[in-house]
């Protein structure tokens, strides 16, 4: 009873196929908890850099999953 062969980059091949919902669920996701903590705390001042943190954070999630995209292209087997 052979396995079948698993493949050893599920990681990789699951980001290519979720990253952009994933980015912007974690972005979204800061955003609206840091809001509502800057709002708790009454730190008004705050909410225009939560905005551009999360803003932030998602240009880099979303140009990591980017680069995932062209190392799975160029380097992995098919």
């Amino acid at each position: 009873m052979d396995q079948p062969p698993q493949n050893p980059y599920r990681t990789l091949y699951f980001l290519v196929k979720h990253g952009d919902w994933g980015a912007n669920l974690v972005s979204l996701g800061v955003l609206l908890a840091a809001g509502v903590g800057a709002v708790i705390v009454e730190a008004l001042w705050a909410l225009p850099l939560v905005v551009l943190g999360a803003g932030l954070l998602l240009v880099i999630l979303r140009s990591y999953v980017e680069l995932v995209r062209v190392i799975v292209d160029m380097l992995l087997p098919k």
